[in-house]
C-alpha cells in the first residue's frame, strides 16, 4: 500500500473510533426572540412619590419569580422605595426576596405575574468564542435581541463567569444571556471597570443557591470574588499583562487555592513569553480545580511554545475530554502533531477543529500543508480552496493552492492563481509564474 494510501486507511479507522453525538441546529435570532421574549421583563424603581429613580430588565424563571441584577433593584430597600415589574402594558408590584449582592443576583416576588417562565440552561461548558444572545429591555421598547460571543470566562461558584462581546444598554441590565436553543445561561450585568463598559453574565447555576445565599441589602458586603474578576478580565481586554501579573499574584498570595486567580497568572505569564512560570500556574488552576478545561488547554499550548509537544498532546487530550466540542483545542492538537510529523493524527484533529468550526481559515490552511507533506494535492487543493474562499486576501493559500494544480497537471487553474497574486503579491506572482508556468 502506498504511503497516502496508508495514512488515509489510518485517518478512517481513527475517525471511525470516535464519532461525536451530532449537535443540537442552532435556531434562527428571530426564533430565538420569539421564544424567549415572553419571559422578559421592566424592572422600575419608584421612590415614594411614585417616580422612577431607576430602571433594568428581568427574568421570569418561575411563577411570580422575576431575577435580575442587584445593581437594579438594590436602592428599593431604603425607606420609601419600591420595585414594579411591567409587561405587556400591565404593571405589577414587586418586593425583594432573595439579595445576593456579592454575586450580584438579585430575586423578586411579584404576585399575580402571569407569565412564561424561560426555558433555563447551562453556564458551565460555556466556552470563549460562543455564540450568544442578550435579551433586554432598553427603555420603553420591546424586549430586543442582540447577538455576540462570549469573549472571556473564568470559573467561579461552581460555573462559568463570562464576559460577553455584547454591548447592552444600561436598561438591558438584569436581562437574559441565552444560547442557541434560547435557553437560559446567564444574567446580565453591565459595569464599569477600568474605565471600560463592559457586560458580564451571571451564570444561571447561581440561581439555585440564590435562598442560602441571601442576606439583607443593608449589611451586604459587596466584597466577593466578582469585583477582582471584573478587572481580571478588563485588563485582560486592554492587554495589560503586567497590570494582570501583578493583580493575580496579589489574589492567589491572598487566596492560593483560588483557581481562576492562578489561570489568570498564566495568561499574563504566557503573554510575557514566561513560559515555565504560565506552565507552574496552570497546573496550580488545574490542582485546585482538576476539572478545569481552559488550563490544560493553556497548559498544552505553554509546553508547546517550549516544544515539549508530548506533554502539550496529554495536556490537550484531558482538555477534550473535559469538554470535546472546542475547535481551538483540536486545531492546537492537530499543530502539535504536524510538528512531530504525525501527519494522520494531525489531519484528524484539524478535521475534528472544522467540524466544530467550519470557517476556520487557519485550520483550513494547515489541514492543506499537512497533506501536501504526504503529496496528498488532490485533498490539499480543496483545504486551499476553502482557505481563500473564506480568506481571499491569503496570498500564502492561493500560493499553495496554485502549487496543488501545478501538480495535479490543471495547467488552466494555473493562470488564475497567478491573476490572483498578482493583485495580492507581485514578487511571489513572478517566482509562480516562473516556476509552474513558463516552464510549460
Amino acid at each position: 500500500m502506498e504511503v497516502g494510501g496508508f495514512v488515509l486507511a489510518l485517518l478512517s479507522s481513527i475517525v471511525a473510533a470516535d464519532v461525536p453525538n451530532a449537535p443540537n441546529i442552532p435556531l434562527a435570532p428571530e426564533r430565538i426572540l420569539m421564544r424567549v421574549s415572553p419571559s422578559v421583563v421592566v424592572v422600575d424603581v419608584m421612590d415614594a412619590h411614585g417616580k422612577s429613580i431607576g430602571q433594568g430588565s428581568g427574568v421570569v424563571i418561575g411563577a411570580d419569580q422575576v431575577v435580575t441584577a442587584c445593581h437594579v433593584v438594590k436602592e428599593v430597600a431604603k425607606e420609601g422605595k419600591h420595585a414594579l415589574v411591567r409587561k405587556s402594558g400591565k404593571t405589577f408590584k414587586a418586593t425583594l426576596q432573595y439579595t445576593d449582592l456579592d454575586r450580584d443576583i438579585c430575586q423578586l416576588n411579584v404576585p399575580h405575574l402571569e407569565v412564561t417562565p424561560i426555558t433555563l440552561g447551562s453556564a458551565k461548558k460555556i466556552r470563549a468564542g460562543q455564540h450568544v444572545y442578550a435579551i433586554g429591555v432598553p427603555r420603553e421598547h420591546e424586549p430586543t435581541l442582540s447577538e455576540g460571543v462570549v469573549s472571556n470566562s473564568r470559573p467561579h461558584g461552581g460555573s462559568q463567569y463570562m464576559q460577553i462581546s455584547t454591548a447592552i444598554s444600561p436598561g438591558s441590565s438584569g436581562g437574559g444571556l441565552v444560547d442557541d436553543q434560547g435557553r437560559l445561561i446567564g444574567i446580565l450585568s453591565l459595569q464599569s471597570v477600568e474605565r471600560q463598559n463592559l457586560t458580564f453574565a451571571l451564570p444561571v447555576e447561581w440561581l439555585s443557591e440564590l435562598a442560602k445565599r441571601t442576606q439583607p441589602v443593608q449589611i451586604a458586603t459587596n466584597k466577593d470574588g466578582l469585583n477582582w474578576l471584573n478587572r481580571t478580565m478588563a485588563l485582560e481586554k486592554k492587554s495589560d499583562w503586567q497590570a494582570l501579573l501583578k493583580l493575580s499574584q496579589q489574589e492567589v498570595k491572598h487566596d492560593p487555592a483560588n483557581a481562576a486567580a492562578w489561570y489568570s497568572v498564566g495568561v499574563a505569564s504566557a503573554h510575557l513569553k514566561q513560559y515555565n512560570q504560565a506552565i507552574h500556574a496552570y497546573r496550580e488552576a488545574i490542582r485546585n480545580q482538576a476539572e478545569y478545561a481552559e488550563a490544560w488547554h493553556k497548559l498544552g499550548v505553554a509546553y508547546a511554545n517550549l516544544k515539549e509537544y508530548d506533554h502539550a498532546i496529554h495536556a490537550y487530550r484531558d482538555a477534550l475530554r473535559i469538554h470535546r466540542e472546542n475547535a481551538d483545542v483540536w486545531y492546537n492538537l492537530g499543530n502539535t502533531h504536524y510538528e512531530l510529523k504525525q501527519y494522520a493524527h494531525a489531519i484528524h484533529a484539524y478535521r475534528e477543529a472544522l467540524r466544530i468550526q467550519p470557517e476556520n481559515a487557519d485550520a483550513w490552511y494547515n489541514l492543506g500543508i499537512t497533506y501536501d507533506e504526504l503529496n496528498l494535492y488532490g485533498e490539499s487543493f480543496q483545504a486551499y480552496q476553502e482557505t481563500v474562499r473564506i480568506q481571499p486576501e491569503n496570498a500564502d493559500a492561493w500560493y499553495n493552492l496554485g502549487v496543488a494544480y501545478a501538480r495535479l497537471g490543471e495547467r488552466g487553474k494555473t493562470r488564475e492563481i497567478y491573476q490572483a497574486l498578482r493583485k495580492l503579491d507581485p514578487a511571489r506572482a513572478e517566482r509562480y509564474f516562473n516556476t509552474y508556468i513558463l516552464p510549460y
